[in-house]
């Protein structure tokens, strides 16, 4: 049996409304990521400048111990 055309156009737009919906989801779901993406970025940026400083301080200590002051 057919459907009648009513029926098929409340059976479209109840899959529109459902695929609407999750695209809504999806897009919450992919803002939230990105701005976790960005926070972590900026976590490995403030870590890589810790590193850095470490790094730093340890080569300076071991210029001392070695009597170079400054590393000359």
């Amino acid at each position: 049996m057919a459907e009648t055309l009513s029926t098929r156009v409340t059976r479209l737009e109840n899959a529109l409304a459902e695929l609407t919906e999750k695209v809504n989801v999806l897009t919450d779901a992919q803002i939230k990521t990105e701005a976790r993406f960005q926070e972590v970025g900026a976590r490995f940026q403030e870590t890589g400048e810790r590193i850095d400083k470490l790094v730093s301080a340890i080569g300076e200590l071991i210029r001392r111990q070695d009597g170079r002051p400054g590393g000359n």
